[in-house]
């Protein structure tokens, strides 16, 4: 992950003050990581993004002969 140089004004520089004023977070860093964490658990949007992913890259591997498939036993389970 590369380093970003983020400029807060207005509203959301308030936002970020106070979430360190009230003792949320000890930095602006930590301050938009919680920010964006919890914006996670409320939309889920890198579970599936992530399981998008992998379905993709599994399904593509396995069309080009790369991964190879077998049928499912339910006895597996066992």
């Amino acid at each position: 992950m590369g380093n970003v140089n983020i400029e807060l004004t207005g509203y959301t520089a308030e936002v970020v003050d106070a979430m360190i004023n009230l003792g949320f977070a000890k930095t602006k860093t930590e301050a938009i990581r919680l920010a964006l964490f919890q914006f996670d658990q409320e939309h889920k949007l890198t579970e599936e993004e992530a399981y998008e992913k992998l379905a993709g890259k599994i399904i593509s591997d396995a069309s080009f002969g790369k991964l190879k498939t077998r049928k499912f036993n339910l006895r597996e389970l066992d």
